[in-house]
This record gives structure tokens, C-alpha cells and sequence, in this order.
């Protein structure tokens, strides 16, 4: 699939839902293409954007392709606290004694996180949470919402919740679920949300508290003040505005006012006072990769691998991958990765799984522990590498794709990645050397998963274009 069949619908996308679809983002969109021409009876490209274009129901089908809903409970504890020690006691003491407390989590996925503020209040403050506080959650996704409602959920949900919270608020449904109490359940409603509307539906209004977590990372930046406009039309005078603390930084654009409070950081409603307050350099970064030594100039011996353990084939944890099985991946490779000996493929494996699902800190320290375990795994660096750049911890990512070529030259991905990086910081030259190594080793090898372990399924036609593109854009500059 070229370039200018993708297009229209990247175009589309962007424009009704303002999901940014290009780099890496294009292997989602290609697949989810090829899915539903398949199962509508489409014969090409264009025959199904047209289909897709003109009726809701199929652009809804498609759209949820392009969604990852795999979160989990109790996700980022330390802003779990921040609301129920906090935010929700000085919201109670407000002069106005407006009640209930209105809560938004926005992109609420299939309703893990809702459903953890539910808890968290139901442990703090018990029956009386109920008549306190009153939780909606919002996401796109018409499946994800199905599920959410359903409030039925596996083993990988779970990963991050203390066992006495699990048994106290789920009961056995199956063979191997689990489907919340009844009491949590009654404290959630959801509705679908496009987060580029101009207005929010009326369930979704006079908001206290706004969630907007591991969300933001899917658009450029004007888009995202877009949407922190809308939720600020959708706010009561009192609103605030929590976002991932990975993403924290990325956000201020002045539509809110950017709050420390002992180490703790959201946004309140209220214009920003001038001059703007030098947050930068004080901001906690707790999924930031600490630089590592440089690697030692002496010729790379072959890695080390470790072989897996009976009953663990690579070939069927990638395909679990591809899939987005992150359910069937956490029960295969959680209890494997914690024990001896360590493994750097599957340990990379298990992080690159957790990227997909946005687990960025996740991905990084299985990252580390791949490394450590073969200080020559390219798989480990790469994924290192993707962590970082979807962080936007641009030069950290540029450091270990760098060192993935040390290891291993011929490692096409790895000079795209290093080329995009490169021409998003004005490195002309740099980007140019990058983009035609990629081509010259794409050729080569034209693996879309560039010889790793990693199943990075990258569209090989659509990233020869785009090296092809942008080295003759470069090239046009200079004239």
C-alpha cells in the first residue's frame, strides 16, 4: 500500500479524531485497512475510504483499529493519591460546597482507570464516596466502551493492584476473569467521546477533575491545546487537570496553570501568571532513561543468548504481539521474566509488549534488564531507543539507536528512526546520512522487522517512500 492511497485516510483521521498516523504510526493504519477491506468485500484502497467516509458505523469499525486499549488498574499510583489526599479534601472544603465532585477520565479505555478512582474513594471515604463524588468516563472507541460497561476483566489488569483490593472488590467470572462489584460498577457511567469536538456531550460537563493520561502522546501539539480548551469550557471555576506524569511537560501550553505542590504537579484552571514559572529544570522524571557509559571500542563479540525455557517459542510470542494478546503475553512472559536465568529476549520481548500498551516506564526498565543481562542485545537498545522516542526524550533515543549501530551496522530500522529524529531537530545533514544508510541496508534486508526479535512489522514500501521523500526534500533545500 503507497503513500498516496494512505493519504486520504490519514487526513481523515486526523482531521474528525486527530490521531496522528505517520512514521511508525502508518503499520496500524496499514493493517486496520487491510482487516476491514477484507471483511466488508472491498477490492481496493479507495473503494473502502469511500465506504469508510460515508458511513459512521463502518468509520467507528475502523477507528477502533486504530485505538490501543490495554491499560490497567491502580496505573500511576502516585497521581491516585494526589486526588484522594489532595484534590478531593480541598474540593470538599470549597466555599461553593458544590457536591458531587465530578470526575472525567478522558480516554477511559475499556474503564480500568475510572474504575480505579471508584476504589480508591470507596477506600478512603466508604459508602459516603457515593454521594460525594460522580465518575464518567469518555473514550472513541464504541468497543472499548462495551467492555468497560461489562467491567469484566483478566489477568493483565490486574499486575499493578494489591491482591486484598482485588478480592474485595471482584468476583470469579469464568475460567479466568474477573468482573467488578457491583458497588464500584454503580459509581461509573460512560459515553462516547471524540476528544476534537467542540463541545463535550452534557453528561460530560461541569467537570471537577479531568483525567487525561497516557492519551496525549497520539497528537501533535496544537492538537492537544485544542482539546485542553474544550476541557476547560467543560470545567466548573474549581477545575483541574491531571495528565500522565510522563507527559506533564509537554502539556503546559498555557491553558492551564501549572501547579507544584510538594513534588506533586497537575493544572488548575486559570490563565498562567507571568512570566512563566521555570518548572523545567525542578520536574521529577521518573520514566527518564539514565545515560549509560559509552559503549568500549573493541570489535562486538556475538550476544550471549540465553535459550528460552521449554513451552516459550519466540515465533508465537511475536505473533501474540502482532496481535496485541497483551493478556496471553503478561501470563507467558510475567512469572517467566522474574526468574532465573534472565532471558534478553524475551525480557525485551515483554517490554516491547508493554510500549504498545503505552507502559513506557514498564518498557524502559525491562529494557535495562535485557541489557543487563547481554550488554550487545540490539533488541534491548532498540527498544530502549522506542521508549525513549515516544517519550519524546528525543537526544536519549538518538544516544541508543547510535549504539545500536555500533553493535550492529546493518540495522535499517535503526537509521530510520535516527534519520526522523535527526530531521524533527533541523539536522539536515545528519537526517539525509541516516536516510539513505536506511535504504542502502533496506535493500538488502528488506525484513520488516529489520532482523530482530522485536516484531516492529514496519511497511517496508511505505518506508522506502518516505526515506526517498525526505532525502530529496533535503536535498531541494540546499539548492
Amino acid at each position: 500500500m503507497n503513500a498516496t492511497e494512505l493519504a486520504p485516510f490519514k487526513d481523515l483521521i486526523r482531521t474528525r479524531c486527530g490521531l496522528l498516523l505517520e512514521g511508525v504510526g502508518e503499520e496500524p493504519l496499514v493493517i486496520a485497512i487491510r482487516k476491514r477491506m477484507a471483511e466488508t468485500g472491498a477490492t481496493s484502497a479507495t473503494g473502502y475510504f469511500a465506504k469508510m467516509a460515508g458511513h459512521e458505523d463502518e468509520f467507528q469499525e475502523f477507528v477502533t483499529l486504530l485505538t490501543i486499549n490495554e491499560t490497567y488498574f491502580f496505573r500511576e499510583p502516585d497521581q491516585l493519591s494526589l486526588l484522594m489526599d489532595r484534590l478531593i479534601p480541598r474540593l470538599l472544603a470549597d466555599e461553593t460546597g458544590r457536591l458531587p465532585i465530578r470526575i472525567l477520565s478522558a480516554g477511559c479505555s475499556t474503564g480500568e482507570e475510572p474504575y480505579s478512582i471508584a476504589i480508591a474513594l470507596l477506600e478512603k471515604y466508604g459508602d459516603a464516596a457515593t454521594r460525594m463524588v460522580q465518575i464518567v468516563g469518555g473514550d472513541i472507541d464504541h468497543h472499548a466502551l462495551a467492555k468497560a460497561r461489562a467491567g469484566r476483566y483478566t489477568a493483565f489488569s490486574f499486575r499493578s493492584l494489591a491482591p486484598e483490593l482485588r478480592q474485595r472488590y471482584f468476583h470469579p467470572s469464568g475460567r479466568d476473569g474477573m468482573v467488578i462489584d457491583d458497588r464500584v460498577k454503580a459509581m461509573v457511567s460512560f459515553h462516547h467521546l471524540n476528544l476534537l469536538a467542540e463541545h463535550f456531550p452534557p453528561p460530560l460537563s461541569d467537570l471537577d477533575v479531568v483525567f487525561f493520561r497516557n492519551v496525549s502522546i497520539y497528537f501533535d501539539e496544537a492538537t492537544r491545546k485544542a482539546i485542553q480548551q474544550t476541557f476547560e469550557r467543560s470545567m466548573t471555576e474549581r477545575g483541574h487537570l491531571v495528565i500522565g506524569s510522563a507527559e506533564t511537560l509537554a502539556n503546559d501550553l498555557g491553558v492551564f496553570r501549572l501547579v507544584q505542590d510538594d513534588g506533586a504537579f497537575y493544572f488548575r484552571r486559570g490563565q498562567p501568571e507571568p512570566p512563566p514559572r521555570p518548572v523545567v529544570h525542578s520536574f521529577p522524571t521518573p520514566v527518564a532513561m539514565a545515560p549509560r557509559p559509552p559503549l568500549p571500542t573493541v570489535a562486538a563479540p556475538p550476544p550471549t543468548v540465553v535459550p528460552p525455557r521449554p513451552g516459550l517459542k519466540l515465533d508465537e510470542i511475536r505473533a501474540l504481539i502482532r496481535d496485541k494478546r497483551f493478556d496471553r503475553i503478561d501470563l507467558l512472559l510475567g512469572a517467566r521474566n522474574r526468574l532465573p536465568p534472565a532471558d534478553p529476549a524475551l525480557l525485551a520481548l515483554e517490554g516491547y509488549a508493554r510500549m504498545l500498551a503505552r507502559d513506557f516506564a514498564a518498557a524502559a526498565e525491562l529494557g535495562k534488564r535485557a541489557l543487563a543481562a547481554d550488554e550487545w542485545s540490539v533488541d534491548a537498545l532498540v527498544l530502549l531507543g522506542l521508549a525513549a522516542k515516544w517519550q519524546g526524550a528525543a537526544a536519549d533515543a538518538i544516544g541508543w539507536f547510535k549504539k545500536v549501530l555500533y553493535v550492529r551496522r546493518e540495522c535499517w530500522p535503526a537509521h530510520y528512526y535516527l534519520a526522523d529524529l535527526h530531521r524533527s531537530a533541523g539536522a539536515a545533514e545528519a537526517a539525509q546520512r541516516c536516510y539513505r544508510a536506511a535504504l542502502q541496508y533496506l535493500a538488502e534486508q528488506p525484513d520488516p522487522d529489520g532482523g530482530l526479535v522485536l516484531p516492529l512489522g514496519l511497511p517496508v514500501s511505505e518506508v522506502r517512500f518516505l526515506c526517498e521523500r525526505h532525502t530529496g526534500a533535503i536535498q531541494s533545500a540546499r539548492r
